[in-house]
């Protein structure tokens, strides 16, 4: 515990609409910051281990060819005499407006030796800030990059089409391939990516328009009539099992990276010039260069962010992976109508997943089968394995593959959008079944269990005991479920469901109504029922009743001088004894930065996930909610048992209006702006909004962590249990000493 004490709040007052407190001004001793979470009977599901589920496939090169998949619609006529046309579709976005990493990129493609068989191509565009001189911001542009330093501008206004556009990306494949034939074609997209969630793309110019589907990238594709050597994103989240699928029709590999990339991105200039010196080299050792380049860059560079590549054999993805995906999601779905949604959800939850903080519920697809185990699963693991001819990764990404899926879990806010674009790409119809009976037991136990992710009830100190305690038959859950698809949204009995509407699964749950009582009567047998309050600084549980936990955190809360509460975020502190008891501690301290290690300002943290390691080496990533330079994004926090006092990883930022997961910044810089973001709760519970927190920090020079003592507050700290349906409950308030 640190032995200064934070001023008493003094006021609370509201500008611009927004909440501003003072928790900060405090010092704070030198002791060393620990974070680590309780490792007792419960195993968090954002706990990861550095140790791989099956053998590990990174920096293994595979150059087999399967009997049966089709020959490559590219043919190398070696010797070096193939000439290659390289096309860069480059959406500079906010990350050029705002971090210039097109430009950097740029310059790294021109830094590159080319020789005349290489025809680098970039399409300029969807940003409002170039910071190289002369490109334009009110055209899109095409650029030829001639390497030693130069790059020539071929058509100085190539039009003002949205970069997420199929008809701009239509327009730069047919230009290029028409003034440049070539033996090889390769097609680069950058920007950013959503994965299977939303697709390709972010033009800062066309903010309100929706990122490219993997639907209409095809469109485009299919128009353009272009056999291609490769198609590669310098995006985030695109080496899906989804898009793989959709590309098989029109390229022989894909390159993609199944994490959130860094900022930085692919280095470009050593595998261009290493194309340049052998225009005959195989694809999948084009591939496997620009995957080492960029995760050892990303390592030197940005060390502390996560970096995944993969090079996907798509001749042998389209022959082999259809008829085993059908088994597995066929024997997945008998498993979830067979009483085992719990052994589906117990995998899930174990499953390497990326972009946690967005909660896109993508999952390597090779890991997670591999946890179910079935013949069909392990028919598919294998078969994935053979398809991903390269993978490399930084060292704490374990279970990582290459290839991601979506599969709805963490939310269920993107499914009926992802259910449309599957249609859309012909997805495998059994999959989609699959995800769609899944997300019913899910729904179907929100919603029994009152619909409400509120903890208003542990800061009154209420009982409180889920609401199954009522709902103890399968009659009873099946006529809440028949409330809920009639359209009662539950308020008269002071359930909120107004989330889980919104999200189109009262839809869901109609369409399947004849499967209703089969799920509501394993909803009644199969939940999370237990007694959350303290007796005697514990609260037990019995090992049934944590094997219906999925995750365990702790929430701070501090009440304000209107009675309303500011919720401080959450964090991987507890601890079990020997006797499954959860103990009560925590709630005294909590996270605080400063620039000048004088001044101390409490920030809102929430805890992310842990990676560990050999030799008690772990990782512990969190974030903190900010508006940075007024606008919205994530601080990324990492504690390492070589820095246990923590550090600021990175930033990304945050888009509420489209679905979107951001690269992340490399780095903040001198003269930043950061103003933190809590969530705020009205005297009567009720969210209210988000507000600021406490005063800005102006970055100079290092951004130092630490904890601060935080007891002379009125703290309600509570933990937070979360269910195999996603829904969250919390216990009555530690006690504070």
């Amino acid at each position: 515990m640190r032995s200064n004490r934070l001023k008493k709040i003094l006021s609370i007052f509201l500008v611009l609409g927004m909440l501003l407190m003072s928790l900060s001004g405090c010092d704070k001793d030198d002791e060393d910051i620990h974070r680590a979470g309780g490792y007792g009977y419960y195993n968090s599901n954002s706990q990861y281990s550095r140790q791989w589920n099956l053998a590990n496939n990174t920096k293994k090169l595979d150059t087999g060819v399967l009997d049966g998949a089709r020959a490559k619609r590219t043919a190398i006529k070696g010797n070096g005499q193939d000439v290659i046309t390289l096309m860069v579709f480059m959406c500079g976005a906010d990350l050029e407006s705002k971090a210039a990493m097109a430009s950097y990129d740029l310059q790294e493609m021109a830094t590159a030796t080319l020789s005349d068989n290489v025809n680098l191509l970039v399409y300029t565009g969807g940003t409002t800030k170039w910071h190289i001189q002369g490109i334009s911001t009110q055209a899109n542009q095409i650029y030829k990059v001639l390497g030693n330093g130069q790059i020539d501008c071929l058509v100085a206004n190539a039009g003002n089409g949205s970069m997420v556009s199929p008809d701009t990306l239509l327009s730069f494949i047919d230009w290029s391939t028409e003034n440049y034939p070539a033996d090889r074609y390769g097609l680069i997209f950058w920007d950013h990516g959503s994965g299977s969630i939303g697709g390709y793309g972010y033009d800062l110019k066309y903010p309100n328009s929706p990122a490219m589907s993997y639907a209409e990238i095809d469109k485009a594709l299919t128009a353009s009539n272009i056999a291609y050597d490769f198609i590669g994103f310098d995006c985030c989240l695109m080496a899906t099992l989804e898009n793989g699928l959709m590309l098989a029709e029109h390229a022989d590999y894909m390159i993609a990276s199944e994490e959130a990339e860094p900022g930085i991105g692919w280095y470009y200039t050593n595998w261009l010039t290493k194309l340049s010196q052998n225009t005959s080299m195989s694809t999948i050792e084009i591939g496997k260069n620009i995957a080492d380049d960029f995760v050892d860059m990303s390592a030197q560079k940005v060390p502390s962010q996560s970096a995944t590549l993969s090079v996907v054999d798509l001749a042998e993805l389209e022959y082999s992976i259809p008829s085993k995906l059908t088994a597995f999601a066929q024997s997945a779905n008998t498993m979830i109508n067979n009483q085992e949604y719990q052994t589906i959800a117990k995998a899930r939850s174990n499953t390497r997943e990326f972009a946690t903080s967005q909660g896109v519920d993508l999952v390597d697809l090779v890991d997670m089968a591999s946890r179910i185990k079935t013949d069909e699963a392990m028919d598919l693991t294998a078969s994935l394995l053979s398809c991903i001819k390269y993978n490399n990764t930084s060292t704490d990404m374990s279970n990582s593959y290459g290839i991601s899926i979506y599969f709805p879990y963490r939310s269920t806010k993107y499914i009926n959008n992802v259910l449309k674009n599957y249609q859309a790409i012909d997805m495998d119809e059994d999959y989609m079944e699959c995800i769609r009976s899944f997300a019913t037991y899910q729904t179907s136990g929100l919603v029994s269990s009152g619909g409400s992710n509120s903890p208003y009830a542990s800061l009154l100190g209420d009982y409180p005991t889920s609401s199954y305690s009522s709902q103890s038959s399968g009659d009873a859950v099946m006529d809440l479920l028949s409330l809920f698809m009639g359209g009662d949204s539950g308020q008269s009995s002071g359930n909120n469901y107004s989330t889980l509407l919104s999200y189109g699964l009262q839809a869901l749950l109609g369409a399947r109504s004849g499967d209703l009582d089969r799920v509501a009567q394993y909803v009644a047998d199969n939940h999370f029922d237990a007694d959350l309050t303290w007796k005697d600084g514990k609260i037990h549980l019995t090992d049934e009743q944590w094997e219906k936990v999925d995750d365990l955190k702790l929430n701070v809360f501090v009440k304000d001088e209107y009675g309303g509460y500011i919720n401080l975020g959450t964090d991987n502190v507890f601890e079990i004894d020997d006797n499954n008891n959860l103990l009560e501690s925590g709630g005294d301290t909590w996270l605080a930065l400063s620039c000048d290690e004088e001044k101390w300002i409490v920030v809102p943290y929430y805890y992310l996930s842990t990676t560990t390691g050999e030799n008690n080496s772990y990782r512990i990533d969190g974030r903190i909610p900010v508006l940075l330079n007024g606008e919205k994004a994530d601080l990324l926090v990492t504690f390492t048992d070589e820095k246990p006092e923590g550090f600021i990883s990175g930033a990304t930022y945050c888009y509420d209006d489209v679905d979107v997961v951001a690269k992340n910044l490399t780095e903040l810089t001198d003269g930043d702006v950061l103003d933190f973001i809590c969530d705020y709760y009205g005297p009567n519970g009720e969210f209210v909004d988000q507000f600021l927190f406490n005063d800005a920090l102006t970055v100079n020079g290092e951004i130092h962590i630490g904890d601060i003592d935080i007891s002379d507050y009125e703290v309600s700290a509570t933990y937070q249990f979360t269910d195999l349906y996603q829904q969250n409950y919390w216990t009555t308030p530690i006690s504070q000493h």
